[in-house]
């Protein structure tokens, strides 16, 4: 039954309810104000919001959620078409059977892979009300952790730094190799970087909407350690060498592999877990790089040496100059993640994407796919920049390029897994 995850998204996007003011009116009119107490989001984002709300009115029972949908049906916040959808949900749960309610909504499953877990921003004082509620998948294996958020501004000094929390999965990879897999919630968000951006590229352009569904991706890239211990595994396509990179240790980013290498090593990953791992499609990159900032890097609006691994000796914006370390640094060296959880997205290796190379965003995917080439081009996306490149190459927007065969000294990746619902 697709009724209460296909209910929040309809409602999430009523354009008429995108204030406070106009969610409280909801409750109001549909008479569950009562339940306002209760609903810690409701300052929050739209889907947040409805989220909860759905919930609260499914937990309270079927007679109850009809109430509450034929209040909304007859009331001036939806429109035509969201009227007629209502209206269906509403014909579908008449239909239902007292022990199909109880079966579908109420009664936990056996078989149930994926669950509900509210996860809440935290503060350097200690939990907070519920701010910022992410749904997450009850997977084997997952747990919750901690980690600093930092922005900064123009000058590169910090403006702003706060502790969050999220879900990560851990893959038993054998020999006491894990990897560490965080979650994405699904979303929108505005891919490519704006005219205001001012130091940008071409390619970056159109800037133009993209619908994300959620997926766990690594939380730094993948390392020599984890490198050796899936290429150990018996080949799927072609045969991998055990120990690519030039340079670096065991917790350094392995380098020195193809985009033929790192998708070898997601086959072989797959094989091993049975578990679907592949690269990241570059919508989901940049979407995970993001985290829901808008800026030219998640730090905000420039970076500095203390945050990234990149040629620090030429400045974005304001910033003081830096260092040049000339060399990757071990992933997760930097203590400050973005909003998201992940590390090392700006600087240390390029990542490589499962994209085709194209010149631009024009017509470009709007849900977060892939983008192939059906001439097979040969070419595929790298994103993120490196210790070897300015800032101007590590923003969130940035894009680069280069042939499948080729391998670099700081070029690496990061690889997705899909959610099993």
């Amino acid at each position: 039954m697709e009724i209460k995850p296909q209910l929040i998204q309809l409602l999430a996007k009523m354009p008429s309810t995108q204030t406070v003011r106009e969610r409280r009116t909801v409750l109001s009119i549909t008479g569950f104000d009562y339940l306002s107490a209760r609903i810690s989001t409701i300052e929050q984002s739209n889907y947040v919001f409805f989220t909860e709300l759905i919930e609260l009115v499914f937990f309270e029972g079927k007679a109850q959620l009809l109430t509450f949908l034929r209040a909304l049906v007859d009331s001036g916040f939806v429109g035509l078409e969201t009227r007629e959808k209502l209206n269906d949900f509403i014909a579908q749960i008449q239909a239902l059977e007292t022990r199909q309610w109880n079966s579908e909504f109420n009664e936990p499953k056996n078989n149930q892979t994926v669950g509900i877990v509210h996860i809440y921003n935290r503060s350097a004082e200690g939990l907070k009300e519920p701010q910022n509620a992410k749904l997450v998948p009850s997977l084997p294996g997952t747990q919750t952790f901690e980690f600093t958020v930092v922005t900064i501004n123009a000058q590169g000094k910090e403006i702003d730094c706060y502790q969050e929390q999220t879900y990560c999965l851990k893959e038993d990879l054998g020999n006491g190799v894990i990897l560490e897999m965080v979650y994405i919630p699904e979303g929108e968000f505005k891919m490519g970087s704006p005219e205001s951006e001012g130091k940008r590229y071409s390619n970056e352009r159109p800037q133009h909407l993209v619908t994300v569904k959620p997926f766990f991706i690594s939380k730094y890239p993948i390392t020599q350690t984890q490198w050796k211990q899936i290429a150990s595994l018996l080949e799927v396509r072609q045969k991998l060498k055990l120990r690519p990179s030039r340079q670096g240790g065991n917790s350094h980013p392995v380098t020195q592999v193809s985009w033929f290498d790192a998708v070898e090593f997601c086959d072989r990953l797959s094989q091993k877990t049975g578990h679907k791992y592949r690269l990241p499609s570059e919508a989901e990159w940049e979407y995970a790089c993001r985290a829901g900032t808008t800026t030219p890097f998640h730090f905000g609006e420039t970076i500095n040496y203390n945050l990234s691994n990149y040629d620090s000796r030429y400045p974005y914006r304001s910033e003081p100059k830096g260092i040049y370390r000339q060399k990757t640094t071990e992933v997760g060296s930097f203590r400050f993640a973005n909003p998201f959880g992940l590390f090392d997205m700006h600087g240390n290796v390029w990542e490589w994407c499962l994209d085709n190379w194209h010149e631009n965003h024009n017509n470009a995917p709007t849900n977060g796919d892939t983008l192939l080439d059906i001439n097979d081009n040969q070419t595929y996306v790298m994103r993120g920049g490196s210790w070897r490149n300015e800032p101007l190459l590590c923003r969130s927007s940035s894009r680069h390029f280069n042939y499948a065969n080729e391998t670099l000294d700081n070029t690496g990746f990061r690889v997705v897994r899909l959610l099993e619902l």
